[in-house]
């Protein structure tokens, strides 16, 4: 197989194990259902010996996940409330209840939004396990005619002899990111946007960095009902008065 499809197939296959009651069992059981030796591998990662299943499948990969089907549990795609095999995660020492400003911005970004100013109008979602989209906020376009400096609306159709610049509007070059999904307790944190116009690709690769740090201590944030995989940034918003990005999470 090729590792890609290998690894999709591991993906899926570990959100079908994980959702289920006994991973140790789900895996013994594909591998008597598949027909193969089951590895001595018990003191390798869950992760390895998941992705070892996949590859070791080869062609049967369609019944190895028709198997897995059978012994998943109760919405098997999302990322559940418990740990593996549902096993409560424990919570990490020192776990705090959410910082009191964030809180206090999740309800301010949600109830002040029409005063927010969107940044992704002209660009598709930002899908956060891969990371693409493209595109570019901030700065203003001016009409540069017989020496006077125009904005669009003033300047009106463009005439011969125009030129066409970019000029700074004043916007910060250090905002800050703020992220409630799929959290009970939300993160804020800085964003090094730099000098304008702002890069779309950077600041969205700055949440989804933010969201994997998030995802490596889930029990911190209270993080459940799905995996980073599943997650988009579909919309960008731009608070001015409080130096703030909020984007709007799809899945």
């Amino acid at each position: 197989m090729d590792p890609v499809d290998v690894l999709t197939v591991a993906v899926h296959a570990a959100q079908l194990i994980r959702s289920g009651n006994d991973p140790e069992e789900a895996l013994a059981g594909a591998y008597r259902a598949l027909g193969l030796p089951r590895p001595d591998d018990g003191d390798d990662p869950l992760a390895v010996r998941i992705a070892r299943l996949a590859d070791t499948a080869g062609p049967n990969r369609g019944p190895l996940v028709e198997f897995l089907n059978r012994q998943a549990g109760p919405l098997p795609l999302n990322r559940p409330e418990n740990g593996w095999g549902g096993a409560v995660e424990p919570a990490a020492a020192g776990t705090e209840e959410a910082d009191a400003e964030a809180a206090e911005l999740v309800e301010y970004a949600e109830t002040e939004e029409g005063s927010a100013r969107e940044m992704m109008q002209d660009f598709p979602a930002f899908e956060v396990a891969r990371r693409r989209v493209g595109g570019f906020f901030g700065g203003r376009t001016v009409i540069v005619r017989d020496g006077e400096r125009l904005t669009q609306d003033e300047a009106g159709d463009i005439r011969a002899g125009d030129g066409i610049a970019m000029e700074d509007e004043g916007l910060p070059a250090t905002v800050r990111g703020l992220i409630d999904y799929p959290l009970e307790r939300p993160c804020l944190f800085a964003i090094e946007v730099g000098a304008e116009p702002w890069s779309i690709w950077d600041i969205c690769s700055a949440f989804a960095d933010q969201y994997a740090r998030i995802y490596e201590q889930p029990e911190r944030y209270g993080i459940w009902g799905h995996d980073l995989s599943d997650l988009w940034i579909e919309r960008l918003l731009y608070f001015p008065e409080k130096n703030l990005i909020y984007p709007h999470m799809g899945s």
